[in-house]
């Protein structure tokens, strides 16, 4: 790629008033830049300048956009496999709580509303006769 005019020339981009980190464009001067161009106007190299610097903050803007898109996209993919495990996890943990409640045959204790000790207790009461000895055989 050829750099227009001398090498001084070049040189003197650096100091257009378009440093390298310096704020976006301001609408006006982007307005006028166009209507020169579709004027056909030339334009002079300040003004070239600081287009080719507005050209490249704005792609660099973008790079940085995409590149957070794709990161936000990889973290929703790796959440969405870990909330899939979880959930297989938790639906073979009913089923196997499931299983044990059939197997047990554990009342539901109406007073706290799930499975605990108080339905371990409250079969245990059931086991026992009317004289308070075990039915099944069992002993403290």
């Amino acid at each position: 790629m050829e750099i227009p005019g001398d090498m001084p020339n070049f040189e003197r981009w650096e100091y257009c008033g378009c440093e390298r980190e310096s704020a976006p464009m301001k609408i006006e001067k982007l307005e006028e830049l166009h209507q020169n161009i579709n004027a056909l106007r030339s334009l002079n190299l300040e003004d070239c300048a600081a287009l080719i610097g507005e050209v490249w903050r704005l792609r660099v803007a973008q790079t940085g956009k995409d590149l957070e898109v794709s990161y936000w996209k990889d973290s929703h993919d790796q959440l969405k496999a870990e909330l899939d495990h979880m959930t297989e996890a938790n639906r073979l943990l009913q089923a196997e709580n499931d299983q044990l409640k059939t197997m047990h045959g554990l009342p539901n204790c109406y007073l706290e509303n799930r499975w605990s000790n108080c339905a371990v207790r409250m079969r245990k009461q059931r086991e026992l006769d009317n004289n308070g000895n075990h039915v099944n055989g069992n002993h403290r």
